[in-house]
């Protein structure tokens, strides 16, 4: 099969588009031949490498798929439309799970074929398009889990960060989907454009306005009911001093780093909280797939590469030049 495989950790040039073995199904598995995988940042993260965590070399990236079974099983038929829920049981007793193609020993969905246990197939949705199905499973339903984790209600206010990324434009639009108050942050005018365009409430581009400022200013001083933070480092300091009293902070991802500086003081004088969420449950996708059914919402696609020319995509999203999921084509 044609896969695009790392042999070492580095820039999107570690990318190498080639002929490899298709898997040996194990006891248990099934294979699935992938029309789409999204790409997300864990497949970034994973690329470049994080100090204490490994992966087998050679290494397939990818953990968003949507595909066709090669073998039926249960009540799945040879053929039928699947995705691939990316969770799996993680090597580490302190972290809730691994994902498929990240840190651990599956190999992902930048391929033709990929081998899955068989607990992780679901049916894929009529309501979604092929495309479509492989833009919920990572993103979105973290999103999903994020909001839920939030315990907002109908008219409470909302922070997101990042409006154009993957995470950050399913956030908005499931956030006023659920009837809540959305202020999103931007890196530039046509991002801004976008997030408006998504349901967005109110939009500050941060390149030109101060976030903390524009955030309290539109909440009368009060602050926000709650914070979705992808973003890390750079964005934890704002994301707690924006707060209102007894707010929420639900926090996944970390862009700009994984070490943060907070003012203490200010969390624990207004009784905040922080959350942390990763992806979610196979239940709750099922969920998220019928709400978003319900609600009428598509999934937002930027834009669709070639599987061998996963390196252009990978860079497009390193320069944030995304607005919603960038997409792998893996088979016709």
């Amino acid at each position: 099969m044609k896969a695009v495989i790392i042999r070492k950790h580095g820039g999107p040039n570690v990318l190498s588009y080639e002929q490899v073995p298709d898997p040996v199904v194990q006891k248990g598995h099934v294979l699935v031949r992938v029309r789409y995988c999204a790409v997300n940042h864990l497949d970034i993260w994973v690329r470049n490498g994080i100090p204490g965590k490994t992966v087998s070399f050679p290494h397939i990236l990818g953990c968003d798929i949507s595909g066709t079974l090669e073998e039926g099983f249960g009540n799945f038929k040879k053929g039928e439309k699947v995705i691939v829920y990316p969770a799996i049981e993680s090597n580490n007793s302190r972290v809730s799970f691994g994902i498929i193609g990240g840190f651990g020993k599956y190999k992902g969905g930048y391929a033709e074929l990929i081998q899955v246990p068989k607990k992780n197939i679901i049916k894929k949705p009529d309501w979604f398009s092929d495309q479509e199905a492989a833009s919920i499973n990572v993103s979105y339903l973290t999103s999903w889990n994020m909001l839920e984790k939030s315990k907002c209600k109908k008219g409470d206010t909302i922070l997101i960060w990042g409006a154009n990324s993957g995470v950050g434009s399913s956030a908005i639009l499931l956030a006023k989907a659920k009837g809540l108050k959305v202020i999103t942050v931007a890196s530039d005018n046509n991002k801004a454009a976008f997030a408006k365009k998504l349901g967005a409430d109110f939009v500050i581009n941060r390149n030109t306005k101060d976030v903390e400022s524009e955030v309290l200013r539109f909440t009368n001083q009060m602050g926000v009911d709650v914070v979705i933070d992808h973003v890390g480092a750079k964005t934890w300091p704002v994301s707690l001093e924006v707060l209102k009293v007894k707010g929420r902070m639900i926090a996944c991802g970390t862009t700009t780093g994984g070490e943060a500086t907070v003012n203490i003081r200010s969390f624990y004088s207004k009784e905040a909280q922080i959350i942390g969420a990763y992806l979610g449950s196979k239940s709750q996708l099922v969920a998220l797939h019928k709400f978003m059914k319900l609600k009428k919402i598509k999934p937002v696609i930027d834009s669709t590469f070639d599987l061998k020319d996963a390196k252009i995509a990978h860079q497009k999203m390193e320069k944030s030049n995304q607005s919603g999921k960038i997409l792998l084509q893996a088979s016709n």
